[in-house]
């Protein structure tokens, strides 16, 4: 673009030109989406959109008001996902003369050093989607990177002969409600592909906002039953993302989602993992779905506080 003037490019603009979210460059050709400017509003209790009441808070004197300066590091963590809620998702389907799937047909069950989240558990011709999330209402939580890590597996290998354990996918991801002025959802989400049956068994894939909502397929990881490590990140202020499975990066999106009227007016930030089981047709297949989830760690760095590592350029 041609102009007689020279142009200042600002710190902001430079940090999306280089495509940097908290602590590297991230490969993405997604096009940017305005995140909301996190407008400073005086302290308020708001209903949550579930009847469980969320597992962890932001602990404040009530005679304390928070501004961008008093925000620090924050870390949760856990060895397995007890205390986390358990909704049903909107992957599913019911064959007909089945009835409504509901929350009777998944389970999240906890132990020592994992938690298992099981889809279909009654054996239905239906996909059965369990979602399994800890949420934290935080009116601050645009000001800070996210960057969230846990490990997952397998307890068996999906395959067109296995009619007992099944599965259609395993996801996760890391978001943030803005319940007060876009109503939007903005972060990232990932997909493991994992129906036999399908030609894109194995694929890796991001959420997109473009055409209402859509899975992109960035990579390929081998079904197995062998732990895996996933990292996210997610920078509201640089409005990037980060994604890596067992160290390796795949593209990513940040992403804008609309969401029904029933959510609520709070501005909370969610960290979810998630199980579809398998669809039954057009075998009538009944098939349990399991996968296991562990060592989980969910860090809030302040944006002002956040490192830049520019990308290493070889000559």
């Amino acid at each position: 673009m041609a102009s007689s003037q020279s142009q200042k490019l600002t710190r902001r603009d430079f940090l999306k030109f280089m495509g940097i979210a908290g602590g590297g460059f991230v490969l993405s050709a997604c096009a940017p989406v305005s995140a909301p400017s996190a407008t400073l509003l005086s302290t308020a209790t708001h209903t949550p959109t579930t009847t469980t009441a969320p597992t962890s808070t932001l602990m404040v004197e009530p005679t304390t008001t928070l501004t961008p300066t008093h925000l620090s590091t924050r870390v949760y963590q856990g060895t397995n996902l007890a205390g986390w809620d358990v909704v049903l998702g909107d992957g599913i389907y019911a064959a007909p003369g089945e009835p409504p799937v509901s929350l009777n047909d998944i389970q999240t069950i906890h132990y020592s050093t994992y938690s298992e989240l099981r889809a279909n558990v009654q054996r239905r011709r239906i996909m059965a989607h369990n979602i399994t999330f800890k949420r934290i209402i935080d009116e601050f939580a645009f000001r800070y990177v996210h960057i969230c890590e846990f490990k997952f597996r397998l307890p068996f290998i999906p395959s067109t002969n296995n009619f007992d354990l099944n599965a259609q996918t395993l996801e996760g991801g890391l978001f943030v409600w803005d319940g007060r002025s876009t109503r939007l959802d903005y972060g990232l989400g990932f997909q493991w592909l994992l129906n036999p049956w399908m030609s894109s068994f194995g694929e890796i894939r991001s959420w997109r906002d473009t055409k209402g909502g859509e899975w992109e397929s960035v990579g390929y990881l081998q079904p197995d039953t062998e732990w895996h490590e996933l990292r996210i990140v997610v920078d509201f202020y640089r409005e990037t993302t980060s994604l890596q499975i067992d160290g390796i990066r795949f593209p990513s999106c940040f992403t804008a989602t609309p969401k029904p009227e029933t959510w609520g007016i709070e501005i909370a930030a969610r960290f979810q993992v998630e199980i579809i089981s398998v669809y039954p047709e057009p075998l009538g297949i009944r098939a349990i779905h399991k996968a296991e989830f562990k060592d989980w760690i969910w860090t809030w760095e302040p944006q002002n506080s956040c490192q830049v590592f520019l990308p290493f350029v070889r000559r």
